[in-house]
């Protein structure tokens, strides 16, 4: 359920009077109590009179919002109907008072955060460390990386000058050892102490390997930063071999070792992906869809080993750079490299020495604070409602409530993502989003499928009271951006269902440059629409499709608008 957001009506004339903005913050005082909402702007109202709704209740077992709040709370003793909910109030911008700010990480979530934090904030001091010396790309891209179908500079978040303007201290390859909650001060990685009004923890995962992976070891890998890039990048090229004579063998057939698989394959490596499940990606999709993707992948060349796992792995004592992989089959195989893609385990040892309450990520409630009011925790450590969101669309949405909280926004509240999943092929479309699979045992489940084999065509909706709680599409995507919508706010249906879930697809042709592959959406398109008086980003996004899936193409489609907007003035 949605809980529909507390404001303050009033007239622009009042609004201009008190230095108060749509969307700004004001704190409304009577004798009787005070609240703080966000500031609605209506040209109806008369002067020197606001509106603030009274029937919301609590939310999160808290009044801030509440008309009650501020008027009397006499009760009619026949009746029971209250008394009329009208007083003299006082209206006051919010002012924040000045604070230092630490935000430990710098992936998806700090990037978000400190955008967010600064189109609302110019005064409070940001500080942002980050263990790795290149921060704020995209490792999503890291595939393209590897084989060099992308620069570095494509995957860089900060584009020259962005971070002066954002006027955030950047503290590149030093990470935290240490936090002090009692005296709120962080340690770095240099014994450095550093003090701290509010901590954002957004330390991100690092790649599972399982125990017995001796990874230190030449030829064997992990992709999970630059780093682990740059190491698969030079190995390959001193073994002297032609891509064609080269054979990396990738342990994983989810997203990474999928893409990272088409992307090393479309420079003529040999590519064997070993799977423990019996199909590729079990946990995002169905059946169907898992088959009809690994005959895709089969047509590419690429080797697949199901209900298998690696055994050991020997080097040749005549080749340095030739690896001899056994499965727990009895097969064997000579590669060059091998690259563990199974999973990710969330870093949250930082915060267990902190004494926040974890469990497998650190827990926090809907403002994304963690047992200490003071500390955050954003994106793959952040465990809300029993579950981890390790994808790049929640990370920013936690980074983006967390912001508005902390800048006096308490109607800003995260109630969990929805899961989604887009794998980057050439050629091929395929996305999820929510549930894959409807519960055997609930009826009230119905499952809408849309099939056409030979063209590797498969749309699949789950519905239920006439709201859609997940679909797959494979071969044509266009209608994930509308699906996303329709989940993420739970809309009924009604005479949308035939349209939706029957195939009459919306796509709109793709124009210009490729901003958007998770979407398939051009400059041009993001052009027209902002043109069509699309001004709002989010909005742009959400009209567009564009930064709806894994996120990467956010920065160019805000460039974009910000250029427009510039020539229109």
């Amino acid at each position: 359920t949605h809980i529909p957001q507390p404001y303050l009506e009033m007239n622009k004339v009042d609004a201009y009077l008190r230095k108060l903005k749509e969307g700004d913050i004001a704190v409304i005082k009577s004798r009787r109590g005070e609240v703080q909402v966000k500031v609605k702007i209506n040209f109806d109202i008369r002067e020197r009179v606001v509106f603030l709704p009274m029937h919301w209740g609590k939310v999160l077992n808290n009044d801030f919002g509440r008309a009650n709040n501020l008027t009397n709370d006499i009760v009619d003793p026949v009746s029971k109907e209250p008394d009329f909910k009208y007083c003299a109030v006082q209206v006051e911008k919010f002012v924040k008072p000045v604070q230092k700010i630490i935000v430990i990480g710098a992936g998806a979530a700090a990037y978000r955060f400190i955008q967010s934090y600064r189109e609302k904030n110019k005064k409070d001091e940001l500080h942002v460390f980050s263990k790795e010396k290149d921060p704020f790309y995209n490792r999503v891209l890291l595939p393209e990386y590897v084989s060099d179908e992308l620069s570095w500079e494509a995957l860089e978040k900060l584009k020259s000058g962005e971070l002066q303007k954002l006027n955030v201290n950047l503290h590149s390859g030093i990470g935290i050892s240490d936090v002090n909650t009692s005296m709120k001060q962080v340690t770095d990685s240099y014994g450095l102490i550093h003090s701290y009004d509010l901590l954002i923890m957004a330390t991100g995962s690092r790649a599972f390997v399982p125990s017995e992976v001796q990874i230190e070891l030449p030829g064997r890998f992990t992709m999970r930063e630059r780093g682990d890039a740059d190491k698969l990048k030079q190995y390959l090229q001193k073994t002297g071999l032609p891509a064609t004579e080269q054979h990396v063998v990738i342990v994983g057939g989810g997203l990474l070792g999928l893409e990272l698989a088409a992307a090393l394959k479309k420079i003529d490596i040999n590519i064997s992906i070993v799977q423990r499940a019996p199909r590729l990606m079990e946990r995002q999709l169905d059946r169907v869809a898992s088959r009809l993707l690994a005959e895709d992948v089969t047509e590419r060349n690429i080797n697949l080993y199901f209900d298998n796992e690696v055994s050991t792995v020997f080097e040749e004592k005549e080749n340095p750079f030739r690896l001899l992989v056994n499965l727990k089959t009895g097969r064997t195989i000579q590669c060059n490299a091998i690259v563990y893609a199974i999973g990710t385990r969330p870093n949250i040892e930082l915060a267990k020495k902190a004494d926040l309450t974890t469990r497998r990520g650190v827990l926090v409630n809907s403002y994304l604070q963690t047992n200490n009011p003071s500390i955050f925790a954003l994106g793959e450590i952040a465990e809300f409602n029993n579950s981890l969101f390790g994808i790049t669309s929640a990370a920013e949405q936690q980074a983006d409530i967390a912001a508005n909280y902390i800048l006096g926004d308490y109607s800003s509240i995260y109630n969990g993502s929805v899961l989604m999943n887009i794998l980057k092929f050439e050629n091929l479309d395929l996305c999820s989003i929510g549930m894959v699979n409807a519960p055997s045992d609930d009826s009230s489940y119905e499952e809408i499928i849309l099939m056409d084999v030979s063209k590797r065509f498969y749309k699949k909706c789950i519905v239920k009271d006439d709201t859609l709680k997940g679909a797959i599409l494979m071969g044509d995507k266009n209608e994930f951006a509308e699906f996303k919508r329709l989940i993420e706010e739970e809309i009924e249906l009604s005479e949308k269902r035939n349209e939706l879930l029957r195939g009459a697809t919306t796509s709109v042709p793709l124009k210009g440059k490729l901003v958007c592959s998770c979407s398939q959406v051009g400059e041009g398109n993001v052009i027209d629409a902002i043109a069509g008086g699309c001004s709002d980003f989010n909005t742009l996004c959400s009209e567009t499709g564009a930064g709806l899936g894994c996120g990467s193409c956010k920065p160019e489609v805000k460039a974009i608008l910000n250029k427009q907007l510039q020539l229109a003035n």
